[in-house]
């Protein structure tokens, strides 16, 4: 019940402090990051769940692809892609200057929308960041090694901040300072999830 009351107490406060930013990116922000600690936030899934279904997102969802194995066969100059919305855009970040000339090239392919055959090519924008895939996997693999804490849930790659992220069901300062005293506040995040339960860790 405790909880719930802080969940619920979280939520006002992001709707009075942090309002649309935090409703776009579906994401609230409860521990900002710090030069001893990392980041903690929270996932708001309304923000997802209300998202109507928009058949223009599919070329992108092609290209999102194309992207991803373009990251798979050079991973240390690139990082992983990701789509961004109003309007659609195909996001490649990239580490090196072969990375760049990689994640700027066009792709093209076939999509189809609403059972329509739909030939694209979209260009990516590209956006130079600081940690490649590799690097990213290195991080989450060893954050996630450590299968003994019954409090971590799952991780992942946020390609949008270009961080690992480890999904947590209860968090404390000592994590958020052991996690950047290892691998810096602005590689790793933890995401909280209250009440979650482990199902797989990747």
């Amino acid at each position: 019940m405790r909880t719930l009351r802080v969940i619920l107490a979280l939520f006002v406060l992001y709707s009075l402090t942090l309002g649309a930013a935090s409703r776009v990116s579906g994401r609230l922000v409860v521990e900002r990051a710090t030069s001893e600690a990392v980041e903690v936030f929270t996932v708001d899934w309304a923000a997802f769940f209300d998202e109507p279904y928009d058949s223009r997102i599919e070329p992108f969802n092609y290209a999102l692809d194309a992207a991803t194995q373009r990251v798979e066969a050079h991973p240390k100059d690139l990082a992983p892609p990701y789509l961004l919305k109003r309007p659609y855009r195909l996001v490649s970040p990239y580490i090196t200057e072969r990375g760049r000339a990689l994640a700027a090239a066009p792709l093209t392919g076939v999509a189809w929308p609403d059972h329509v055959r739909t030939p694209f090519t979209i260009t990516p924008v590209v956006r130079q960041v600081r940690h490649s895939r590799a690097e990213l996997e290195t991080v989450l693999d060893a954050v996630m090694s450590r299968v003994d804490d019954p409090r971590v849930l799952s991780g992942y790659i946020d390609a949008e901040r270009n961080r690992a992220v480890v999904e947590v069901n209860d968090v404390d300062l000592r994590l958020r300072r052991r996690l950047a005293q290892e691998y810096g506040s602005d590689l790793v995040a933890v995401q909280w999830s209250p009440g979650g339960t482990r199902l797989q860790l990747v």
